[in-house]
């Protein structure tokens, strides 16, 4: 009696797990005919099963269809609001993600790889999604919230062997530790960027502030010369190693990269007048005042707006502004350092400086008209109108930076 009733147990068992099976194909021809509701009931009751919840053809399938939901929520809103499931897109996303690796799982423990390719593919598109939805968390100045995100889709991208998303994402995890103060983190993860020859510029920008705010200006150098090695076309991190060699008293190579700049200029249209600005900041910077004086005339024939600048460092009329009050700066040092006899030369390089800081008002304000806010242009402003004893004008601009300091 009891191996009768045992036989009986063991066609029950038969039938199940055929009926198990049988909702696994019927989730994959349901979803290809995009009846994505019944093939989530089906494939989520296949993965808790027992008879199936070990085969790698189930969580491949799951994947599946988990990363078609995600996909026409993308893509087609009718058809995804047809199959009214609530639950939240990333979530879709996530329940996608770890069925595949469950499938690749268990794939890896029987040494096989029948679904192996396919399950990367589809691995693929959902990192694309996960990145996209991290990107926008980090965009949005979440910085906190975006470095888990950020995380996981850089270990997936590493699986799917997705080289830009892996970088991007640990790019976008540096910034963030960056901005969330995590500076070692950043620094860290900002080197080990540079060995992988990054191409994200802010990368190289931030590494080599944080070394030159170290005293390290060896390795601040050597940072701007891998971004430019490794992003050869620009021209940021070129203007900035030219900067670099002047401050360390390398004229021979800042003149190499100002040469290589000159280069860029005459071969592009596009920001070409933004690159001529880089050109005369270096030329400034290395007291080649009349060169430097060209190249800030040219940037405003070809723009007189300096709509192509992306700040005010890359402003013409804001170089030329900078470059007259530094005139007029080191004439009065010049004038303070005479012995007192000699007034009528202390007299003569006052009168230089005060015309050097008159020289300059029209191009600092020129940049205050489009940026009324900018704290360096109305400081400069309030140091020459106090100099040239324009009284109000100097009273206005405190004012106005009294109240940006107070807001």
């Amino acid at each position: 009696m009891k191996r009768i009733i045992f036989l009986v147990a063991l066609i029950a068992f038969g039938f199940s797990a055929t009926a198990q099976t049988m909702k696994v194909q019927s989730a994959y021809a349901d979803m290809k005919n995009n009846r994505l509701a019944n093939a989530k009931k089906n494939i989520d009751a296949a993965c808790e099963n027992e008879s199936t919840k070990n085969d790698p053809k189930t969580w491949h399938y799951a994947g599946l269809i988990y990363a078609k939901l995600v996909e026409i929520s993308q893509t087609d809103a009718k058809l995804f609001n047809k199959q009214k499931i609530e639950t939240p897109i990333p979530e879709l996303a996530e329940t996608s993600t770890k069925a595949i690796l469950k499938s690749i799982e268990i794939e890896k423990a029987a040494n096989t790889s029948e679904y192996m390719g396919a399950n990367i593919n589809t691995l693929k598109y959902i990192v694309i999604y996960q990145f996209n939805r991290s990107f926008d968390v980090f965009n949005g100045g979440k910085y906190t919230e975006s470095i888990p995100l950020l995380e996981n889709v850089s270990n997936l991208a590493q699986i799917v062997k997705d080289r830009e998303i892996y970088m991007k994402s640990n790019a976008c995890v540096a910034l963030a530790y960056d901005a969330t103060n995590q500076k070692d983190k950043a620094i860290e993860l900002y080197r080990n960027l540079v060995k992988e020859k990054t191409t994200e510029e802010a990368i190289y920008i931030n590494l080599y502030l944080a070394n030159k705010k170290a005293k390290e200006n060896d390795k601040a150098i050597n940072v701007l010369k891998a971004g430019v090695k490794n992003i050869p076309s620009n021209y940021k991190l070129l203007g900035l190693l030219s900067g670099a060699y002047i401050e360390n008293g390398n004229k021979e190579e800042a003149s190499k990269c100002i040469a290589t700049l000159k280069s860029m200029a005459d071969t592009i249209s596009q920001n070409k007048p933004t690159v001529l600005v880089i050109i005369a900041n270096s030329l400034r910077d290395a007291n080649n005042v009349d060169d430097a004086i060209s190249m800030y005339n040219q940037s405003l024939s070809l723009d007189p707006n300096q709509n192509e600048a992306f700040s005010t460092l890359t402003n013409a009329n804001y170089g030329l502004g900078v470059l007259y009050f530094n005139w007029a700066v080191d004439l009065k040092d010049q004038s303070d350092k005479l012995p007192i006899e000699a007034s009528e030369a202390y007299d003569k390089l006052q009168v230089e400086s005060k015309a050097k800081f008159s020289l300059s008002i029209p191009y600092f304000e020129k940049v205050l008209a489009k940026k009324p806010n900018d704290i360096a242009t109305l400081n400069a402003l309030k140091v020459i109108y106090s100099r040239l004893e324009m009284t109000e004008k100097y009273k206005e601009i405190s004012a106005k930076l009294e109240s940006l300091r107070t807001k």
